[in-house]
This record gives C-alpha cells, sequence and structure tokens, in this order.
C-alpha cells in the first residue's frame, strides 16, 4: 500500500545519485538513462533540478555526472547529529538514574522542535510527546532555547510560519511577548513553559552547544504542572542539575563556552 504513495521522478532521482555513488569517473547521461530503463528527456530533467540545488555536478566536457557538494553538507549534519545522540544518551540516562525524572534531547528542524533521545524512568510519566514527533517553538520549553540566540530574521520567520497559535490560555501569542521572552531565556540560559503548550505540562529546557559555541541542542525535562508548582525548590534543583550535564555534554562535543 505504501508503493502507491511514492513518487516515480523522486524514486528516480535516488536511483541515480546511488548509480553516481558508485561511479568513480562518473556518468553519462545515456548510460544512466540505460541502466535505470527511463528516457533520456525525462532523466534530463531530474538531473537539471539536482544540478540547481548542488546534489550533482556535470562536467560539460566529458559530459558526465558526478556527486555534487549538498550531499556533503547533508552527510556532515547527519553525522553530527548522529554524534550528539551518541555523546548525550549516557548522560540522559545516568540523569534519569539519579533523580527519577525523564530527560529529552531535542533539536530544530524546519523550524519545528523534533525530540531525538529520551532516558525514563520506571515512575515515567507519560505526557511528554514521542521521540520523533514535533512540536512548535514559541510554545515549547526546548523550542524558545533552541531559538533564544537565534538571528531575528529567524524568530521572524517562526512567527510567520506558525502565526504562534495558540495552545492554552498560557501560550505566547503576542511576537513582542514571545521576543522578550527569548531575550529572557538567552540571559538566564534556561527555559521554563508551564502549562503553555499542554494544560498539565512543565517543562525546563536548557542548550547545548557544538564546537563553535553554537546552539545545537536542548536538554529537558517535564513534571506535571500541578507538582511543579508545589515543588518549587524541586524545579530548581532541576534548573541547575541540567545546566550542570549540559555543560558537561557541550564541552564533550568540544565547545570551549
Amino acid at each position: 500500500m505504501a508503493s502507491d504513495y511514492t513518487v516515480p521522478s523522486l524514486r528516480r532521482a535516488i536511483q541515480a545519485i546511488d548509480m553516481l555513488a558508485c561511479s568513480v569517473d562518473g556518468l553519462s547521461l545515456a548510460e544512466m538513462s540505460k541502466r535505470l530503463n527511463t528516457p533520456k528527456s525525462t532523466l534530463f530533467r531530474i538531473m537539471v533540478t539536482l544540478q540547481d540545488h548542488s546534489v550533482v555536478n556535470q562536467d560539460r566536457g566529458r559530459k558526465v555526472f558526478s556527486l555534487g557538494m549538498k550531499l556533503v553538507e547533508w552527510g556532515h549534519a547527519a553525522l553530527e547529529r548522529v554524534d550528539l545522540k551518541q555523546v548525550a544518551h549516557h548522560h540522559l540516562e545516568l540523569l534519569a538514574n539519579e533523580t527519577r525524572e525523564s530527560f529529552y534531547l531535542g533539536v530544530l528542524d524546519n523550524l519545528e522542535v523534533i525530540l531525538i533521545d529520551r532516558a525514563d524512568t520506571p515512575e515515567m510519566w507519560r505526557i511528554v510527546a514521542r521521540l520523533g514527533s514535533r512540536s512548535p517553538v514559541h510554545a515549547t520549553a526546548t523550542g524558545q532555547v533552541l531559538i533564544s540566540e537565534a538571528s531575528p530574521e529567524i524568530v521572524d520567520r517562526v512567527i510567520e510560519r506558525t502565526g504562534l497559535k495558540k495552545f492554552t490560555e498560557k501560550t505566547i501569542t503576542n511576537p513582542g511577548l514571545l521576543r522578550k521572552r527569548l531575550e529572557q531565556v538567552r540571559k538566564q540560559g534556561f527555559s521554563i513553559t508551564d502549562a503553555e503548550y499542554k494544560p498539565d505540562l512543565c517543562a525546563v529546557a536548557v542548550p547545548v552547544r557544538d564546537h563553535r559555541g553554537a546552539v545545537v541542542a536542548s536538554l529537558m525535562t517535564a513534571l506535571p504542572s500541578g507538582q511543579a508548582n508545589k515543588r518549587k525548590g524541586h524545579v530548581r534543583d532541576l534548573i541547575t542539575i541540567l545546566k550542570n550535564k549540559a555543560e558537561i555534554i557541550s564541552r564533550e562535543l568540544g565547545s570551549k563556552t
């Protein structure tokens, strides 16, 4: 059933990229057309599109195609994310075992928050979204941390794209208030969102930095809002614990800050 939804031209593009990956000297349009059993006119349009996005290069003298630098860029981005999980997961488990709370690692992807790793305890309180699911930037502690040091243009894009959708009565829906919150997050080094995304969820998040000192991820924990309001000292302790562990993870990623 899933194959009914595939895009033939995209499938051919992926097959062409795979074919070029196995070629040392590149391949001509005619060679690829024959191997893929695809008309040259159809394949030409695909290759021109890929070339426009630097996915492939064309040597006009030799009349062959080869892989482009965009794939290197994508590969490095993927490797950085894998390295991030490899470095952070052990620390997530330590945090969960030491505090009996659950901890999450989130990143920014296409102006949305996506959770890429977690460590739970037997007492896990299941309210936080599952791994791979997406959540809004403006209404989550992780999202606010991830864009707290972003350029004004990036923040504007978030606002324009999402329209600062209201999820609860506490959701920030005013652009000016969001910018003030981000400034506060940047100064204090953490974000707390209490019932801003989900009415019964209080989340605390801190930044994780890479070798450039840039925020590449957010380390987050969450607990029921009622519990957070009754145990404010516990929340302050969690902030300190998160900051300390985020600094360790950041150093292991090469950060000097």
